[in-house]
């Protein structure tokens, strides 16, 4: 769960756009007891001194294409004979697991809107993870499974940022509950990886909500 000494680190700045060119790599130099020290984070192959106190999420991954997330925050610079920035340690309640293909699913309300050849609409999402969501419509909406529908979702982040996140998917499930609703669960089809990067941030700050009540 823990990553070791030597593990790569890829952290993205909470305060930056969440772009691959964004993203901050560095390997772990040494674990304390409540810190891990690393090596100045490179990007775009230059180093980049992160501001105390900036927030970052960041995650390693197993040989076995296990994921490992969690977010930390930068302590401080021990500058020796190498270099080094120290960030907080996560709590093991912290940190979490996504193994390939596999994506967290969150209880989460977020605007949407849904785009098809015959109709437009918005809609209000029950459940929401970096491989798809779910949402109810209203029933005059011809939705049916199989069905190719292109869309976008308003993400709002813990920093007062907030994103517009594009996807095409494909209707897995349509549900009659009998209130004049469909709930209707897609699939993201196409997403970019920078644009589900986003997703997937999102609903592991909603995990840390859930964890924190």
């Amino acid at each position: 769960m823990y990553p070791k000494t030597n593990d790569m680190l890829f952290m993205q700045p909470v305060s930056m756009e969440a772009k691959l060119e964004n993203e901050h790599r560095s390997r772990i130099s040494e674990i304390e007891e409540q810190s891990l020290l690393v090596e100045i984070p490179m990007r775009g192959g230059r180093m980049s001194r992160l501001r105390l106190g900036e927030e970052l999420s960041v995650h390693h991954m197993t040989e076995d294409g296990v994921k490992y997330y969690f977010t930390s925050h930068v302590l401080g610079y021990h500058d020796d004979s190498i270099p080094l920035m120290r960030i907080s340690k996560p709590l093991p309640e912290e940190i979490s697991k996504i193994q390939r293909r596999h994506y967290l699913r969150v209880p989460a309300k977020v605007e949407i809107a849904v785009l098809a050849p015959k109709f437009h609409f918005t809609a209000i999402t029950s459940d929401l993870s970096g491989g798809g969501l779910s949402f109810t419509s209203p029933n005059e909406h011809d939705l049916h499974m199989n069905q190719e529908v292109d869309g976008w979702i308003l993400l709002a982040f813990k920093s007062g940022s907030i994103d517009h996140v594009r996807f095409s998917g494909e209707v897995l499930r349509v549900k009659e509950p009998g209130t004049g609703l469909n709930t209707v669960s897609v699939h993201f089809s196409q997403i970019a990886d920078t644009e589900r990067q986003k997703v997937i941030r999102y609903c592991f700050e909603r995990q840390l909500d859930f964890r924190n009540r």
